[in-house]
């Protein structure tokens, strides 16, 4: 159990305190050298190179590789290597986004001072205006921090702060770009997130009648019982002759029942126990990503209807799906 008046425990929440404060405070810098950027960099016209020593050096791979996430022509650039032979990867027109929380580191004053030589666009993300960058930048973002978090001056704030503000230029470019969550999926076919964002429902549902169990409003709530059983996804689909889908009965309910009524509720009609009318379906064509929002919200179920425009049961997709999707992808 953590002490109320622990120091170590105070220190936390005061950086916390502060650095929620740096972050906040970036909504200066969204300024009309923000929007010019943003402009520039989706007009895709050019390549943009980040760059920075150090801390800053972090935050620019990072920054570098969201926005080649969101489509950009976006590389990390060392600005070392830069000064010892590779200014040659610079052209005209490209951009130079050089991160300095003084704005006076001299490897990246000298990598700005050749690459607008060679025609390149020069960005300064940094906390000090004037510097040396910002003097010789087309555009420059202030990263303003009132303070760093501790007495040692551990870059802190500066850092969480000049973080936040490079996402909110990778989230500007994306709409600029109009780069939506199923361009994502396509720049990141791997892993879970990759399936979450480019799968379609039709690939990962559960397919009916084939593997569902459909049944009708009128039959015993033991025989709905006997289908799940037969189909063991946790729910049944209740539908009518032409497969409309008319409620929903899953095990839960099952559960509640005879926890209620004893074993007599098994002779009861299915609908006097189903769900309905049911709120929460899915297309075929909708991606998993979209189908996790339906199934996340209000509140998180497991399962849901997968219907056609005329409300006709297609199939149901169950939440596991999308992990099961990745575990077969990694065995196969």
């Amino acid at each position: 159990m953590s002490r109320p008046d622990d120091p170590a425990l105070a220190a936390a929440r005061a950086l916390l305190h502060i650095e929620a404060r740096a972050v906040l405070a970036q909504e200066q810098a969204l300024d009309a050298d923000f929007q010019a950027l943003v402009r520039a960099i989706g007009a895709d016209e050019g390549t943009t190179l980040v760059a920075g020593v150090g801390k800053s050096g972090l935050i620019a791979r990072l920054l570098a590789s969201k926005l080649a996430s969101v489509g950009t022509r976006a590389f990390y650039y060392s600005a070392l290597d830069a000064l010892h032979g590779e200014l040659g990867a610079i052209r005209r027109g490209d951009i130079i986004i050089l991160l300095s929380n003084s704005g006076q580191t001299q490897e990246l004053v000298d990598v700005a001072k050749a690459a607008q030589l060679r025609g390149a666009r020069i960005v300064a993300m940094v906390s000090r205006v004037p510097s040396a960058l910002s003097r010789i930048a087309d555009w420059t973002l202030r990263c303003a921090v009132e303070r760093e978090a501790t007495d040692t001056k551990l870059p802190t704030a500066s850092t969480t702060a000049m973080l936040a503000l490079a996402d909110a230029l990778v989230v500007a470019v994306a709409r600029q770009r109009d780069f939506s969550a199923e361009d994502f999926g396509r720049n990141h076919p791997g892993g879970t997130l990759g399936i979450v964002l480019s799968a379609k429902v039709r690939d990962l549902m559960v397919a009916a009648p084939q593997s569902v169990a459909l049944v009708s409003a009128g039959q015993p709530i033991f025989e709905t019982l006997l289908a799940m059983t037969s189909f063991p996804n946790g729910a049944a689909l209740v539908v009518d002759g032409d497969r409309v889908l008319q409620g929903i009965v899953t095990e839960g309910d099952i559960r509640r029942g005879l926890g209620t009524h004893g074993r007599g509720f098994l002779d009861l009609d299915t609908g006097s126990c189903m769900t309905a009318p049911v709120r929460r379906t899915c297309g075929p064509d909708l991606t998993a990503l979209q189908a996790l929002e339906i199934m996340e919200t209000p509140h998180q179920i497991n399962v849901v209807p997968v219907v056609d425009g005329d409300r006709r049961v297609l199939g149901l997709l169950r939440l596991h799906d999308i992990a099961g999707m990745e575990v077969e992808k990694a065995l196969g």
